[in-house]
């Protein structure tokens, strides 16, 4: 029980069910005595504490429920006219019993439920499995570092935590926003693993068909996605996950991929996710391209404030821009363990 009752729950239902105890027994007083109906409703103190409470100590309650409507209540207040012992007896019986059945119950299903979460949990963690494994494939294959992942994350939060502090965002971005997004910005290229090395790895510039080939992969991605979402339709994360695969290559002005959405129709998610990519793929060897320094990278982010990027996020972002350097080069030299342990898809 204490696993999902905390121990000030359980005293706060302990009290609950006492303070139900000596009210019935007021009503059952004022009523008349114990020959009224007004007894019966004792039964509800007793489910209170039985069911939030361990065994012994929701018998003694029910030992105290009964004896309070027991030998101290008259049969009849007016008349004066005592229980016979047998009846309050019986009564305190009765209670006891409701007290074990409702306790025996209650244990029953805590297990059951821990049962099925358990094997929930289980479900979850191996599909997670699954998308870390496309996670870690996906960024093996055009990233020379291996920390790309590690840092979108990282730089995910800390764009995330800068725009907390706006009045525009601070309603929506939460902390329970910035946890979830830093972990869903992981899943951002998984759909590369559906395009074929001949134009992922290209190391010149991409045909016009070749280019249409790439633009698939957010589609490949979010459809992943989607057939586990389906499974998990009120999991934050996947949600965030789903948002951010789909939609992290479309622009502020529209002229991005894969649906040419724009503006504020670009999930948030998805604008924090498209500025800290595109600063990540500058600063970053390809087989394609050579690095960029921080400087260069920031003018090239600046110039597409409101065409390829959110005006506003992209503020904060160059307003903080030294700080997302540090990231980048702690996270490219020491990268944090990540492991799809990290993930539960199950709450």
């Amino acid at each position: 029980m204490r696993k999902y009752f905390s121990k000030k729950d359980s005293i706060l239902f302990l009290i609950l069910g006492f303070c139900l105890t000596a009210l019935i027994a007021h009503i059952a007083y004022v009523s008349g005595g114990s020959n009224t109906s007004a007894t019966s409703l004792m039964s509800l103190a007793v489910i209170t504490v039985s069911a939030t409470n361990r065994k012994t100590v929701g018998i003694i309650h029910a030992l105290i429920s009964g004896l309070s409507i027991g030998p101290i209540l008259p049969l009849h207040v007016e008349l004066g006219i005592p229980q016979k012992p047998v009846n309050w007896i019986i009564r305190t019986l009765y209670l006891v019993s409701v007290s074990l059945i409702v306790n025996y119950f209650a244990q029953y299903y805590i297990k059951e439920f821990e049962k099925n979460h358990r094997i929930e949990k289980e479900i979850s963690q191996s599909n997670m499995a699954t998308i870390y494994a496309l996670i870690k494939l996906s960024e093996s294959r055009d990233d020379e570092t291996g920390t790309h992942v590690e840092r979108v994350s990282q730089l995910c939060r800390l764009l995330a935590i800068k725009m907390q502090g706006i009045a525009k965002f601070s309603d929506y971005v939460t902390d329970e926003y910035i946890d979830n997004l830093s972990k869903a910005s992981m899943l951002h290229d998984i759909g590369k693993v559906g395009i074929p090395d001949n134009i992922l790895l290209k190391p010149g510039r991409l045909t016009r068909e070749e280019f249409e080939v790439i633009k698939q992969h957010p589609i490949i991605g979010a459809n992943v996605l989607a057939e586990i979402y389906d499974m998990y339709p009120n999991n934050s994360f996947l949600k965030l996950g789903h948002s951010i695969v789909r939609y992290h290559h479309e622009k502020w002005d529209g002229s991005g991929y894969p649906n040419g959405i724009s503006q504020e129709d670009i999930p948030l998610s998805a604008r924090i996710m498209a500025i800290v990519d595109v600063y990540d793929a500058l600063r970053s060897k390809r087989i394609y391209k050579a690095s960029y320094d921080h400087e260069h990278s920031i003018s090239i982010i600046n110039e597409g404030r409101g065409k390829h990027f959110d005006p506003d996020i992209t503020d904060i972002f160059i307003d903080h821009s030294q700080e997302f350097k540090d990231v980048y080069d702690r996270v490219t030299a020491d990268p944090p363990k990540v492991s799809y342990l990290d993930f539960d898809l199950s709450s």
